[in-house]
């Protein structure tokens, strides 16, 4: 696999900040190029060793590990041993100096959020200025939502078509919704209130194209946080607030797929993460179930079809990898 050869540095590091290193890290995955607007995605695998981002970086960076490793943290004082397991996430807030110090070799995914995106999204979910709200830094074991905008972003990165503009942009108002929900607090640390949200304009009729996206968005935020459950067309289409004509004619034209088609794909991405996030004990009528099909041959088929091996064989494969 060719390396590309986009840096850490490049990417979240401010211009003026000084950014040590003393490990190796390679980018097999990257979408520069890609012209997306408010996101970046990278897959990268780092050596043994230390950086030191002293100023922190410009983006807001998930980290999404792929493999099994330890790193240490220290920020704001406090020294932080990590055990990466495939799935965990860490969550650093954009300006955060931090300190990282791999301690083995690891694989992981890296989403950078524009701040300014987060603000913006912060005001029209929430009606809140940005010395209204903080992004925290944090540590789970797994994030389901997160991993599966990941997977999707790496599918759209390895396609290199830059049609997915609208696409990865919904995905980031999507992913930004998902952290003001799950991630952020008010500064005195109280939850988000969505009530203080200005009210948006309808979408019926003929949308414009700043209609359109938020549409979209909207769209995709609820298959994003509906797809295990029996989700109908008529569904997604109120939560966008458009008709299922308008809707389906909306998703063809911007992601090129029918919002049934992007449900089964959300649904086989979740299901590849639990396959390859130590679910071995789950049966695969289990994980079925667990994603939203009805039963396993509709998982199988499905799953066959747009990764190309079963789901038995996928996980033999992630288990023997």
């Amino acid at each position: 696999m060719e390396i590309d050869d986009m840096t850490w540095d490049t990417l979240t590091a401010n211009a003026s900040a000084e950014v040590s290193t003393s490990s190796a890290e390679y980018v097999p995955m990257s979408s520069r190029g890609l012209g997306w607007l408010g996101l970046k995605f990278e897959r990268r695998d780092s050596l043994r060793g230390t950086r030191d981002l002293p100023q922190g970086s410009r983006h807001h960076v998930i980290l999404l590990a792929l493999s099994n490793g330890r790193a240490v943290r220290e920020s704001n004082g406090e020294r932080i041993d990590h055990e990466l397991t495939p799935g965990r996430i860490l969550i650093v807030p954009a300006r955060t100096p931090v300190r990282w110090r791999w301690q083995s070799r690891i694989g992981y995914s890296v989403l950078l959020l524009e701040p300014d995106l987060l603000d913006r999204v912060a005001h029209e979910a929430f009606g809140l200025a940005p010395d209204e709200y903080r992004l925290n830094m944090t540590e789970r074991r797994n994030d389901p939502a997160i991993a599966n905008i990941a997977a999707i972003l790496a599918r759209e990165t390895l396609s290199r078509d830059r049609a997915g503009n609208l696409y990865s942009e919904s995905l980031a108002n999507i992913l930004s919704v998902h952290l003001l929900r799950n991630y952020a607090t008010t500064p005195d640390g109280n939850p988000l209130d969505a009530s203080r949200a200005p009210e948006q304009p309808s979408a019926h009729g003929a949308p414009g194209m700043a209609i359109q996206s938020r549409a979209v968005a909207s769209a995709l935020q609820f298959i994003q946080e509906n797809y295990a459950r029996d989700v109908a067309l008529g569904d997604i289409a109120a939560a966008a607030h458009l008709s299922p004509f308008h809707l389906t004619r909306l998703f063809k034209q911007t992601l090129g797929v029918s919002p049934y088609q992007h449900v089964i794909q959300v649904r086989v991405n979740s299901a590849r993460h639990l396959l390859s996030a130590g679910s071995g004990h789950r049966s695969l009528a289990d994980i079925a179930s667990a994603v939203g099909f009805a039963d396993q041959s509709h998982l199988t088929r499905h799953f066959k079809r747009l990764t190309g091996v079963t789901p038995s064989r996928f996980r033999n494969g992630s288990a023997n990898g």
